[in-house]
Order: structure tokens, then C-alpha cells, then sequence
């Protein structure tokens, strides 16, 4: 309990063990604490905004081990809502890297997770909210797109902003 802001103890209910979540850390004692808590809120915010994050349609279209990159696209049937998420486990960012998209166009970077490193890193690395997806046929959809992928971190591209 308390992962989603760093707690570094286990929890107790044996008060004894003085082993109590510290919540002065999360008040604004502990910065990475805070924003570590502001990252898990919007995680969450983004799966309810975005249904796609929460239907049964996934597939995993790009998969580099040399790379570390992981890409996905989440769908709902007959509806679309489509997002795409790009995942890099990778020491270094990675610019113009090209991934496909299920349809042409623009996307919204609806989610960056440099963004909450030292909230607001005023040197993110990311896609200035929005790419256009107007490449050539890429990873077995019409479309595709250079985009930044931050170092050990995620985007998340969508349609709109979500519900």
C-alpha cells in the first residue's frame, strides 16, 4: 500500500512496528513522492477518459528488443476510439522514430511521461501535443508518424481528448 506515491515501508496495522504510510511526504514533504502521486492520478484519469484503455482490443504491432520499445494499439470493436501506446524501457530518447498508425492524420499526444519528471520538466521531451500521421504504411497499418519517444518513458497518441 502506498506504491502509487513511493512509499518506501511496508504497511501495518500493527502500529508497534511504526510502519505508517508518511503522509507529510505526499503533502509536499518529498517532491518525487508528489509527483509520483500526480503521474498515478492521471494514469487513471486517462483510462476513464480514454475507453479504449479499458475494451478487450489489444495488439502488440511493434516489439524491438534491441531498441526496448513496445508499442501497442487499443481499440474498441465497432467503434474505433483508437489509441496508440508507445513504451520505451530505453537510457535514451528517441527522436523521429517512425510508428504506424491505424489511420491517417492528426493524433493527440494525450499522455507523456516526461512531463513528470521534476513536474513540470521544463525540458520535456515529446511531440508538442499533436503529430500528423500522414507517412507511408508502417507495422501493418496505412499510416505512420515520426515521433519523440522520451527516455525510459511513455506516449500515448488518441483521436480526441477523451470522455
Amino acid at each position: 500500500m502506498g506504491q502509487e506515491f513511493l512509499e518506501d515501508k511496508q504497511w501495518s496495522w500493527d502500529l508497534s512496528q511504526h510502519l505508517l504510510i508518511w503522509w507529510d511526504g505526499v503533502n509536499g514533504a518529498d517532491r518525487a513522492m508528489v509527483n509520483h502521486l500526480r503521474f498515478t492520478q492521471d494514469l487513471i484519469r486517462l483510462r476513464w477518459r480514454q475507453p479504449a484503455l479499458r475494451s478487450d482490443s489489444v495488439r502488440a504491432f511493434h516489439v524491438h528488443d534491441i531498441n526496448r520499445l513496445l508499442a501497442f494499439h487499443r481499440w474498441i470493436e465497432g467503434q474505433g476510439r483508437d489509441v496508440i501506446v508507445v513504451a520505451s524501457l530505453n537510457d535514451d530518447t528517441w527522436w523521429n522514430y517512425n510508428i504506424g498508425f491505424p489511420s491517417g492524420g492528426r493524433w493527440l499526444e494525450v499522455f507523456n511521461s516526461d512531463v513528470y519528471d521534476h513536474w513540470v520538466n521544463p525540458i520535456v521531451a515529446g511531440n508538442g501535443g499533436a503529430i500528423d500521421a500522414n507517412g507511408s504504411p508502417a507495422h501493418g497499418f496505412p499510416a505512420s508518424a515520426n515521433i519523440v519517444i522520451p527516455a525510459n518513458g511513455m506516449v500515448v497518441f488518441a483521436r480526441d481528448q477523451g470522455d
